[in-house]
Formats: structure tokens, C-alpha cells, sequence
């Protein structure tokens, strides 16, 4: 479904990414790791065109590298960035009908009722502000009001990020739902374990590159990404 060659980013005459490859099967959850500042965010902010870089970037045999992210969401390139951002006024029914504005009264139903199956949470706070939520509920929207938009690709950026352990294992048990759904997803998150526990395959970024990938198994078995944690703490 995605495939990177040679993805380049800067910030100034830093080098964030340098030299990335990168493949995303139909129904994987592929996993990106590695410590504080290897990267992560700056490759899935690339991947939703919103960080400048070059390179290709192929999307279901579309060449995306200097598409809009208008296009790329489109197309159903969803990126859910750290940091949650709901819209705080709004309840939590309206913020997700915004994720749907692209779609028909009858499919905004459907999603609607999907969002609440996956977290039950929001149903009951459906006509709540979603400033009122917990962290771990406004996450959950964030998540739910990308799903509205019924996303091919969804780009997932540290969601567990300042999270209680308790909330952590219910967001990533619905992750594990959608994964289960044949979702597609490519998920970056600081929790390693969990996030190598849900993925099919993994990436372990270190300095801006790929210094290893492969199955959860083999990472681990690898060391690849000790040494990477290791070198940003040492």
C-alpha cells in the first residue's frame, strides 16, 4: 500500500531523515521505534505532506511526493499527530462529523456507530466539549474522528504520550480491534513493547535511519534497538 525510497528531511541544515526505505503492506501494522529525536514524527508528518522532504513516496501505485496534504488525505492517507489537538468547544459528536465532511449523511451513521463500538467512552460523552475529556478520552477522539474519514492509511503518532498505564491498555486494545478489522496502520510510539506486541513488522530508527527492520521477533532477537536507546542515553 506504501512504499518509501530515499526519503530526505531537514530542519535547516539538520538532517532528520536521511536515505529512508520504507513499506506498508495492505492490513499491516507496521511499527516505527526508537528513542526521543531518531525521526519518527518527522518521517509520518513527511508521509501526510507536512513536513517539506524528498525523495518518492508511493501510495496504492500513486506517486505522493510533491502531492498537497489535501490530496493525500483524499486519497486516505490519515495522519493523527501527537499531541491530540480536538477541537475543545465542540462535543465529542460534532469533532468527529468533521472527520466525516467528505462523506454522506447515511456513511457518517456507519462510522459514527463504528467510533462508539471501538470506544465506548465517547458514546457516553457524545454531546460532552471535548475541552471536558481526559487525556486518555480526547486521544481516543482523535483517533475516532481520523476514522470518520474511513482511512485507507492511518498514521498514528505516539498516542499513548502522557497516558496512565490503565488508559495506555485500553487505547492499545482498541488498536488491536482495528487491527483485527484489517486495519492498515503505521504506528509510532514510545512504548516499544507494546507498540512491537500489536505490529506485524517494525522499523527501528536511530539518527534519522532505518537501522534495522523485520518482524517483532527479529528486532528483538537483533539488539538493534537497545543500541539505539542506548546511544541517545549514554
Amino acid at each position: 500500500m506504501l512504499e518509501v525510497r530515499g526519503l530526505e528531511a531537514r530542519y535547516g541544515r539538520i538532517p532528520a531523515l536521511q536515505g529512508i526505505d520504507l513499506r506498508v503492506g495492505a492490513a499491516e501494522l507496521v511499527a516505527l521505534v526508537g528513542a526521543n529525536g531518531a525521526g519518527k514524527s518527522t518521517l509520518l508528518r513527511a508521509l501526510s505532506g507536512v513536513q517539506p522532504a524528498s525523495g518518492e513516496i508511493f501510495f496504492e501505485n500513486e506517486n505522493l511526493t510533491k502531492a498537497t496534504s489535501e490530496r493525500r488525505v483524499a486519497l486516505g492517507l490519515l495522519h493523527v499527530p501527537e499531541g491530540r489537538q480536538v477541537f475543545g468547544p465542540l462535543c465529542v459528536e460534532d469533532n468527529l462529523r468533521l472527520g466525516a465532511y467528505r462523506r454522506g449523511r447515511a456513511a457518517l451513521a456507519r462510522s459514527l456507530e463504528r467510533v462508539y463500538a471501538l470506544f465506548p467512552a465517547l458514546a457516553e460523552r457524545r454531546r460532552h466539549a471535548a475541552g471536558t475529556l481526559s487525556g486518555g478520552q480526547q486521544q481516543m477522539l482523535a483517533i475516532g474522528r481520523a476514522l470518520m474519514a474511513q482511512p485507507r492509511l492511518l498514521l498514528l503518532d505516539e498516542p499513548s504520550l502522557g497516558l496512565a498505564p490503565a488508559v495506555i491498555d485500553d487505547l492499545f486494545a482498541a488498536l488491536d480491534r482495528l487491527r483485527a478489522e484489517a486495519a492498515t496502520i503505521l504506528l509510532v510510539d514510545q512504548m516499544a513493547g507494546l507498540a512491537l506486541a500489536l505490529a506485524d513488522r517494525a522499523y527501528v530508527l536511530e539518527g534519522g535511519r532505518i537501522v534495522a527492520s523485520g518482524t517483532p521477533s527479529e528486532i528483538a532477537s537483533d539488539g538493534a534497538l537497545e543500541k539505539a536507546y542506548l546511544a541517545v542515553n549514554s
